[in-house]
């Protein structure tokens, strides 16, 4: 899989062959483990668009997990259903993992929060917040599960739109996810990804500093970082005399193909979540999701006046938000006129730039 999200779908596919071919043999005592390789093959073929063959290695990955009794199987199926997701069959991994966590089958919590990002990534987080509540409120303090857990739950009810459980949730947590981030590469990214999906719904308007100079400050650390392990990285590949191992310079520009086709994908499912949102008439929700529908269409290249016509209807949804809670909805209002404004001018419609930046300027002025 690894392969297969880098776009190296070809050897992403040789891999997966490869382990499906090793696991045949002793498919009949190993079930699960021949579930899970033919699974994760599913995955990398439906990538590619090979729906067909994908869709047989399914059919063949289900029949094998039925035969997957033993309780000690239940790490791999979980697995299987995070692939079989991937594949397009989100109802069958979710009654994977639905089943596997009613029949009680140890590892609980990691299957939990297999089931709970099943059920994020497709629209269900209010059925992930109280599960996510549970396992982290049961949890020993400074625990990993009740940090993962905490950390899902930060996404779930960000998800659900509940911006006050979430400001209370925050105050709680963040001090725990930031001592975790000390040191630790992966724990600042998870504490960034955190700060931003906070900034983005606007769920600590008081905090001091601001979240966006916290933000801004968080990834200068990790830059440094970065680029001392780069520096190892490029003393040793020199050292050995291999300099095709000396990785890419941290802060880099990513090459364009790959940076459009990761906005792409944003899009593709920013306009799934939209469509689900269409009908709550939630103008919170549905300000986010246009704000960021706006941004992907516009990093995906192509689509700069569907990028503007996505922050219209961004900035119309916020001022229906704000015409119900001016308090709460000042910030986001801002920001979307700002953002409006740095479109419109790049597209060229000088007049309406000036005016949202005016507009953003005044409202600026009087908070």
């Amino acid at each position: 899989m690894r392969f297969s999200r880098i776009g190296e779908h070809a050897w992403a596919i040789q891999e997966a062959d490869r382990a499906v071919d090793l696991l045949r043999p002793v498919a009949g005592r190993y079930p699960a483990a021949m579930a899970r390789a033919l699974a994760v093959r599913a995955a990398c073929l439906h990538v590619r668009g090979r729906t067909a063959e994908a869709a047989r290695d399914v059919d063949e990955a289900l029949a094998y997990r039925d035969r997957a009794t033993d309780p000690a199987d239940a790490t791999d199926l979980a697995v299987v259903a995070s692939h079989l997701d991937l594949a397009g069959r989100t109802d069958e991994a979710l009654a994977l993992t639905g089943r596997l966590l009613s029949g009680g089958t140890p590892p609980a919590r990691p299957l939990l929060f297999r089931h709970c990002a099943l059920l994020l990534r497709h629209g269900r987080a209010d059925e992930a917040v109280p599960l996510l509540r549970g396992v982290h409120e049961a949890a020993h303090p400074w625990s990993h599960t009740r940090y993962r857990a905490g950390v899902m739950l930060f996404e779930a009810l960000a998800a659900a739109g509940r911006t006050a459980e979430l400001a209370e949730h925050a105050r709680r947590e963040l001090p725990n996810v930031a001592a975790s981030a000390r040191g630790n590469a992966a724990g600042r990214r998870i504490y960034l990804e955190v700060l931003e999906l906070l900034h983005r719904h606007h769920a600590l308007p008081d905090h001091r500093p601001p979240l966006d100079v916290t933000i801004a400050k968080q990834r200068r650390i990790l830059l440094r970082g970065q680029r001392r392990r780069w520096i190892l990285a490029a003393a040793f590949a020199v050292l050995t005399g291999d300099r095709r191992r000396i990785p890419p310079r941290p802060g880099a520009t990513p090459p364009a193909e790959l940076a459009r086709a990761a906005a792409r994908d944003r899009v593709t499912r920013v306009e799934a979540r939209l469509e689900r949102l269409n009908a709550s008439d939630d103008a919170r929700a549905l300000s986010i999701a246009w704000g960021e529908l706006a941004e992907a269409r516009w990093d995906a290249g192509g689509q700069r006046s569907a990028a503007l016509q996505a922050q219209r209807a961004a900035l119309e949804q916020t001022r229906r938000w704000a015409a119900e809670h001016p308090a709460d909805a000042r910030t986001a209002l801002v920001t979307h006129l700002r953002r409006f404004a740095e479109i419109a001018g790049a597209i060229g419609l000088r007049t309406d730039a000036e005016a949202a930046e005016t507009e953003a300027d005044e409202l600026a002025d009087s908070a």
